[in-house]
């Protein structure tokens, strides 16, 4: 029953996420729709006849058989001399060795005084392209000896008049001495200005979208790869890069700057191709580790790193030898992923939604790496632009997801694991930062019983014993008595009674001229006055010994930066009509400002002290239902400011 349940919430999550995935798959599909109406038009003995073809809401998509002359750079003055008969085109089994460089013709026969235009791709390596006998484009250099052959490719638009005649002649030579391969002809479009300008805005929305969207993924699994230092995000990021780069159009027409080296962007295109079925497969295992024996993986990233090295020292005429090579290597490590994760699901026989959406992304991938290398040989289109790249954006997605899930369900197997340590770690720092307190609140009647002895033995070393001397003792006995009161509370708190503060009324008066009495002897350490205003206000409602502890802590410090000044300890009742306002203020050096935001913090100290007294004044303020602030602070002195509620406002 747990288990039919268990099952129910993975469908129950299952649906939202393929939901979400249909819905990116049909955006990138719309992308990637291309134009309404495509038609598929055939050349037949070197003519393409339109008449009947109406192109104004549709893209022709041309068949690429096109006359072809084998080793000859022919014009459309050579043509209308007369020269040889057309052979089958480059590539072709019939045609025996792949010829150096030729020409391709084609005679378009359209409706008169029309407009067109078609696009493609330049044949590999260099083309030059001629439309009734005058040269429109031209990428690299065409040349019959590898000399003077300087190799170029690009994007073409090339415009079309078919003039009074109807007949439109389109002549593209090439040649080719940097690679086994012959030239040919890339899918060409036909159509009027207009619908070409418009496809081709469709196919670089489709291309920069995916590509795009994989430079994003790339930064994101690069910065988590910083970050967490993990080689599994590495290798995504790695993975993204390269499957943004398949794309030859946005390689390019948008990745590389006009003018770039075709060697350069050859080899780029050429180590992408070659190492993205390893780097893929490398991906999967981090994915799954210790599905495929350490030692295969590393033969494996082996096999990758020689390729790669490869494709850079070797010239380019072996550069597809190099990438077929690294495919079939790739194989044996694919049956063993394969074979690998499986015997992990069924060893662990149990599959969840994580399970899903990992195993889900892996075989997308594996997939259209399969696709990919059956269609690679017969399709221009995967060929230039790959089929991986769409499998690597849904298995981004769901590895995401599948990691989002992991960690939310580890966070919360640990968060169940470690709740009583953390909980027996609350509890040890609540009784630290409890005996902390406990250690400052001590310190100070010591402190004040130290001044005052101080004090005392010296006036009676001196002879000069006077009617102060008196009162001092009563100060030390006072405090000494205080200090017991704390020991006890302390006692009856480790032994697990309770001793609240008791609110009561506070005569202002009294509770100011207490505190004057125990900090005057510490001021005068200093050479410090301290003065009081406004002991005749209206009484509160409080803790007398929670209040007195706020009034010392303050002075102390106050007390601590002043020299030769004076220390005020003010009240008023006027200034709020439930509340007392108090003020301690000196004349010393002020707050620093970058200390300011913090000094309120537990165990923020500006000057080496305990970092509690002012935190434990701001705990006993707000215990009586008032607000303890920095109201003033510079070089002149700060003034602390802080409210008490009245004895008739009191709740």
């Amino acid at each position: 029953m747990l288990a039919e349940k268990s099952r129910g919430r993975n469908l129950q999550r299952l649906l939202p996420a393929a939901a979400v995935l249909l819905v990116i798959l049909a955006v990138h599909l719309f992308l990637e729709r291309g134009p309404d109406h495509v038609v598929e038009i055939r050349p037949v003995d070197g003519m393409l006849d339109i008449t009947g073809v109406d192109l104004s809401h549709e893209v022709a998509n041309v068949d690429n058989s096109w006359d072809f002359y084998p080793n000859a750079l022919y014009t459309s003055a050579d043509f209308a001399a007369g020269v040889g008969r057309p052979v089958p085109e480059a590539g072709d089994p019939d045609a025996g060795s792949e010829p150096r460089y030729g020409t391709y013709r084609l005679i378009i026969k359209a409706r008169p005084e029309q407009y067109y235009a078609i696009c493609s791709y330049s044949i590999d390596y260099s083309t030059r392209v001629f439309v009734n006998g005058t040269e429109v484009a031209s990428f690299g250099t065409v040349a019959d000896n590898a000399a003077a052959h300087v190799p170029q490719v690009g994007s073409m638009t090339i415009p079309l008049y078919s003039g009074a005649s109807g007949e439109v002649e389109v002549i593209y030579q090439f040649s080719n001495f940097v690679h086994r391969d012959g030239g040919f002809i890339q899918p060409t479009y036909l159509s009027t200005p207009q619908n070409i300008e418009a496809f081709k805005a469709d196919n670089d929305l489709a291309s920069l979208s995916l590509s795009s969207g994989l430079l994003v993924l790339f930064l994101y699994f690069l910065l988590c790869a910083a970050l967490q230092r993990r080689g599994t995000f590495l290798l995504l990021a790695v993975c993204c890069l390269m499957m943004a780069l398949r794309d030859q159009n946005f390689l390019v027409v948008h990745a590389l700057p006009p003018g770039t080296s075709w060697y350069l962007t050859y080899r780029i295109f050429m180590t992408v191709t070659a190492l993205l079925p390893g780097m893929v497969l490398l991906l999967l295992g981090s994915l799954y580790p210790g599905t495929v024996k350490k030692r295969l993986t590393i033969l494996h990233a082996a096999a990758m790193g020689i390729a790669a090295a490869l494709t850079v020292v070797l010239p380019t005429f072996w550069l597809v030898t190099v990438c077929t090579a690294a495919w079939i290597c790739a194989i044996p490590y694919l049956f063993c992923l394969i074979w690998g994760i499986t015997r992990h699901y069924l060893r662990r026989k149990s599959f969840q939604l994580v399970d899903a959406l990992a195993a889900g992304g892996a075989a997308m991938l594996i997939l259209s790496i399969l696709m990919e290398a059956a269609y690679v040989n017969n399709s221009s289109a995967v060929s230039h632009y790959g089929i991986m790249p769409r499998g690597m954006l849904i298995f981004d997605l769901l590895i995401a997801a599948s990691i989002s899930l992991r960690a939310r369900e580890q966070e919360a197997a640990l968060s169940e694991s470690r709740s009583r340590s953390e909980l027996l770690e609350r509890m040890n720092a609540m009784n630290l930062d409890f005996l902390h307190q406990v250690a400052h609140e001590l310190k100070t009647p010591l402190t004040v019983i130290s001044g005052y002895a101080q004090l005392t033995g010296l006036q009676m070393s001196t002879g000069h014993i006077s009617s102060e001397t008196p009162e001092n003792l009563k100060v030390i006995r006072s405090e000494a008595l205080r200090l017991a009161d704390m020991v006890t509370k302390l006692l009856e708190y480790s032994y697990g009674k309770t001793s609240e503060a008791q609110f009561a009324t506070v005569e202002v008066g009294p509770l100011l001229e207490s505190v004057r009495a125990i900090c005057t002897p510490m001021c005068l350490k200093n050479s410090n006055r301290l003065d009081l205003s406004g002991g005749t206000c209206a009484d509160v409602c409080g803790s007398w010994e929670l209040l007195l502890q706020v009034f010392i802590n303050l002075v102390i410090n106050a007390n601590r930066h002043t020299q030769d000044g004076v220390i005020t300890i003010s009240a008023s009742d006027r200034e709020r009509r439930e509340h007392v306002v108090f003020r301690v203020e000196d004349t010393g050096s002020g707050i620093d400002s970058a200390q300011l935001p913090h000094i309120f913090e537990k165990g923020y100290s500006g000057d080496g002290g305990s970092g509690l007294g002012l935190s434990i004044c701001r705990e006993a303020v707000e215990a009586h239902g008032g607000i303890l602030e920095v109201e003033r602070t510079g070089p002149d002195g700060t003034v602390f400011m802080f409210t008490v509620r009245k004895k008739e406002a009191a709740p």
